[in-house]
């Protein structure tokens, strides 16, 4: 009997340093953070999404824990498609088991991802300014703000700055496009400008000839356009020799990015844009932000890159107020209480947003392409604001 007790209380002690030794997959997983990146590494949003991969990577790297535990990056091309943005944000969530998702950046699939984590109840991050649907999902964040902000941002601009007082609209054809060239109008209208015509060309278009060539005759041509109907719009433009200047209510991710400016060619000279990101901008923190992105990428970073690398950085203050936990509830409260200074400005969510996903005051950032196609910062614009009013989200200018 002595010998079979024995036998046990061996066993029993064999198996609790066993248990000790190999932690079980729950207490694993909560010593990691683990982050669910939707980035469109491959189809017209390619060009920007690898860039902002890099963004989020470099981040990563450079917090490594927060609260001792080890933060977990996993990426998903969503190849610039809402339903693989969709079918991706479900593995992260029900395979990988995400505390948190950023992106996509393409409208569409944004949209449906904030709709989704709505019905999860987990936290989702627009990285880019987002379509103005999304922000109208309970958990969905917008540390990039709305379309709508950057577009009325660029319209007052337009008209108090730069003195035009007409304009024609030309965008692709989806969410973005629309929510960019009537936000544009918005603002521009609002001071006492026209947007006297609007033109809209298939999403991925490559030839823009026709749809420069319909626009009627203005002080200013609003354009907006993915990376890669940017690379397409420049050159041709350049080619029917038009004389309407170029204002983008944003960059697309591509004019404030000094490795993707070169492909649009002496075209882009003069260029007026908006964006949400400067590399030369005058922004504490962002010059060495700049040298750790030269060190590891040997390159400039891009809009989309410093963009998402300030979107992170309020991600880990959230986090790091939090203690690190990352329970779904606790999560969503620290998150709306976030206040932060980031590579791009000031972020925090105004408590006046109702009770859906909130959206940051937007520091709108104005560049211009300089006669040896550099990217020229201007004088600081004010921060375009937003307030959910009357069923809708409502942008002004900071006081």
């Amino acid at each position: 009997m002595k010998k079979f007790s024995l036998h046990w209380c061996c066993l029993v002690i064999f198996l609790l340093l066993a248990m000790l030794a190999n932690p079980s997959p729950k207490a694993h997983g909560q010593s990691t953070i683990k982050i669910g990146a939707l980035i469109d590494l491959t189809g017209p949003i390619g060009p920007g999404g690898i860039d902002m991969e890099k963004g989020i990577r470099l981040a990563v790297e450079r917090v490594g824990t927060i609260a001792g535990k080890k933060i977990e990056l996993i990426v998903e091309d969503v190849a610039s498609d809402a339903g693989v943005s969709m079918d991706k944000a479900k593995k992260l969530v029900e395979t990988n088991k995400v505390h948190l998702i950023i992106g996509p950046i393409n409208g569409g699939g944004g949209l449906a991802v904030a709709g989704y984590a709505e019905r999860v109840r987990l936290p989702q991050f627009a990285p880019m300014p987002a379509v103005n649907d999304a922000a109208l999902h309970d958990w969905a964040f917008c540390p990039g703000g709305l379309n709508m902000q950057a577009g009325y941002g660029v319209g007052v601009y337009a008209y108090d700055v730069l003195g035009y007082r007409t304009a024609v609209g030309l965008a692709a054809d989806f969410v973005p496009g629309h929510d960019y060239t009537t936000s544009f109008k918005l603002g521009f209208e609002e001071r006492g400008g026209k947007v006297i015509q609007e033109v809209y060309y298939p999403f991925g278009s490559t030839n823009m000839i026709p749809y420069f060539t319909s626009l009627k005759q203005a002080d200013v041509i609003a354009f907006w356009g993915t990376p890669g109907e940017c690379f397409a719009a420049f050159p041709q433009y350049k080619e029917l020799n038009m004389k309407m200047p170029l204002v983008q209510a944003e960059d697309g991710g591509v004019t404030a990015s000094p490795n993707m400016l070169k492909n649009l060619g002496k075209a882009a000279i003069g260029t007026v844009f908006g964006t949400s990101y400067l590399y030369n901008a005058d922004i504490p923190g962002n010059k060495e932000f700049v040298e750790a992105y030269q060190q590891k990428y040997d390159q400039l970073p891009s809009v989309m890159s410093g963009a998402v690398y300030a979107d992170m950085q309020l991600i880990f203050a959230a986090l790091t107020a939090n203690r690190g936990e990352t329970t779904p509830d606790s999560l969503y409260k620290a998150i709306k209480g976030v206040s932060v200074d980031t590579v791009r400005g000031h972020l925090s969510f105004p408590p006046d947003q109702g009770g859906f996903g909130l959206v940051t005051n937007y520091p709108a950032l104005m560049g211009k392409i300089g006669p040896n196609m550099e990217i020229q910062p201007l004088v600081p614009f004010r921060d375009v604001l937003v307030t959910y009013k009357n069923g809708q989200y409502v942008p002004s200018l900071a006081k």
